[in-house]
């Protein structure tokens, strides 16, 4: 495959080199419908007319507000071979809040995907006065009075239209022009545009490429926010690169029930996703019958063992275990995954080991909004547990004198959006300093510590890491989050939400009379034992650790 010299040409690369392989897959009647990568090509092209009757030309924003689905990824590439920036904005935000990125990116075009997001862009539509057009995805949404032209993007397949405009429009686009705007608050409050370049995205698809075993013949089920940079390269632009064939879910609700219709070859989830798995599994064990049970525990033994040892070829004990249970624990995930990757938040050490116990490895990586976003990742043949794995290929990963982690490539974003002296503050001599605190080992695998404004400074002086003891609280299977305070006090408290599910099964096992949850809560002798489960839970801290 030739290296791209920018997302548009990245797509027309695939689409001359597999024009009749399957492209996209989304439901359709209750059964999902494919388009190759030809048809989609030439919804590419619809969308590239569409954008230019509505006069988005190189250099212009274009705002995507919708769910994934194909005709997100049609607005994307059309802008991507005409030059303009796209801003993807989440759902889930309310009207003031897309208002400000609309408003502070000067977005001249906005894509809709369903009425209630539409009515949230005509509720403050007479404030942005860049707005010129919107674009629909529903046909019903075409004769709404906004006073705006509205025009309709059919995503349905047909053969390629203008597809030499296409390829004689992106051939023009230079590889350092912005590609998108992705709106991160960070830890600062108010969403900042940070600015990716084509280069910058093409860097990222590259390194990952290598890094990943990944190529034509896979699928990918997509249910990450495609707002996410995390889903936009690794299930998005690497997805188009390989060639890969990639589904689009209904919904988050619906994920478990795709991934059996799907059967993709890998999965990309955040921790919560793969934390849920694991709960649905232990709760259909802790259901199941004596004999199952046994089984199952048996056969995570035996895993567990195979892990610690490196995995070493199966005995027959353990390909007994993967007939009898590991392939059952793969079919809720499809049947056919090879591994997983986890990104987006820190993936807990004991939800790695569990599913590699189960025969499923999950990869975690690190990365930023900033870095396009993978800085390093743990991958076949090169992991530890505990650990975010080793920097991609051509991403320098260094860590300064106060244990920030700082990284350097040509992933790095170009800078916020309209602020240079917050861009000033992170971006020095071309190193992007992350904020996160981290160390690396003897063997080049980073680990992440904890976020540098988390550190709580107590009235002694005493540095305290806030995630990584509330991490260390959140183990006890009572205590489901903490929230750490003490900043210059003489000591540390915490706001503890407790599990609900256990602490209701102690309550029942203690014989404790309550009439509401609320009530349950405030009895002291419930307040005992949940401050002695944080006493158990902080036995190994240092004392100035301590809550």
């Amino acid at each position: 495959m030739p290296d791209p010299r920018n997302l548009g040409t990245l797509f027309l690369d695939t689409v001359r080199r597999l024009p009749d392989k399957k492209a996209v897959l989304a439901k359709s009647g209750g059964r999902y419908e494919g388009q190759t990568w030809k048809a989609f090509a030439g919804g590419v092209s619809r969308a590239f007319r569409l954008l230019g009757e509505h006069g988005v030309g190189p250099g212009d924003r274009v705002a995507i507000l919708s769910e994934n689905r194909p005709e997100w990824a049609l607005i994307d590439l059309a802008a991507q071979c005409l030059g303009a920036a796209t801003v993807p904005i989440y759902t889930s935000l309310t009207p003031s809040e897309i208002r400000h990125i609309l408003d502070d990116s000067g977005a001249k075009l906005a894509a809709v995907s369903n009425r209630a997001l539409f009515e949230k862009i005509a509720e403050v539509r007479k404030t942005l006065p860049a707005l010129r057009a919107l674009v629909v995805f529903e046909t019903a949404l075409a004769t709404e009075n906004v006073g705006l032209p509205v025009a309709v993007l059919r995503g349905d397949g047909e053969g390629p239209e203008d597809l030499a405009a296409l390829e004689a429009s992106a051939a023009r686009v230079d590889s350092s022009a912005a590609a998108s705007l992705i709106y991160t608050s960070g830890t600062t409050g108010i969403p900042k545009g940070v600015v990716l370049t084509h280069a910058n995205f093409i860097h990222n698809v590259l390194a990952s490429g290598k890094t990943l075993e990944m190529g034509e013949t896979d699928v990918h089920l997509s249910f990450l926010p495609l707002c996410h940079v995390f889903e936009r390269m690794a299930g998005y632009y690497l997805m188009v690169h390989i060639g890969a064939t990639i589904a689009y879910a209904e919904s988050m609700d619906t994920v478990p029930q795709n991934l059996l219709e799907v059967r993709p070859t890998f999965i990309l989830g955040v921790p919560r996703f793969f934390e849920k798995i694991l709960a649905r599994v232990l709760e259909a064990v802790k259901a199941g019958s004596p004999v199952k049970k046994a089984l199952f525990f048996w056969a995570k033994e035996l895993g567990e063992k195979r892990r610690l040892a490196g995995f070493p070829p199966m005995r027959w004990q353990d390909r007994l275990a993967d007939a009898l249970v590991y392939r059952k624990f793969r079919a809720r995930l499809g049947g056919r995954v090879r591994f997983c990757v986890s990104g987006g938040a820190p993936l807990a050490r004991e939800i790695a080991e569990f599913f590699a116990d189960l025969g499923v490895m999950i990869y975690e990586g690190y990365g930023l909004t900033e870095t396009s976003p993978v800085i390093s990742v743990n991958r076949e043949g090169r992991f530890r547990f505990g650990t975010v794995g080793v920097p991609l290929d051509g991403v320098e990963v260094r860590i300064t004198a106060e244990g920030e982690i700082a990284t350097r490539s040509g992933s790095v974003m170009k800078g916020y959006w309209n602020r240079p002296s917050e861009t000033a503050e992170v971006l020095k001599d071309g190193w992007f300093h992350t904020g996160d605190l981290g160390v690396i080992d003897k063997d080049g695998f980073l680990a992440i510590t904890g976020r540098k404004k988390e550190l709580i400074v107590t009235s002694g002086g005493k540095k305290v890491p806030t995630r990584a003891v509330e991490e260390t609280l959140e183990k006890d299977p009572y205590i489901l989050r903490c929230v750490l305070f003490g900043e210059g006090r003489k000591y540390l408290t915490a706001l503890i939400v407790p599990n609900r599910e256990k602490l209701l099964e102690y309550a029942s096992a203690q014989k404790i009379a309550y009439r509401t949850y609320e009530e349950l809560l405030a009895i002291d002798r419930v307040k005992r034992f949940l401050e002695s489960r944080v006493e158990e839970a902080s036995k190994e801290l240092a004392n100035y650790e301590k809550v």
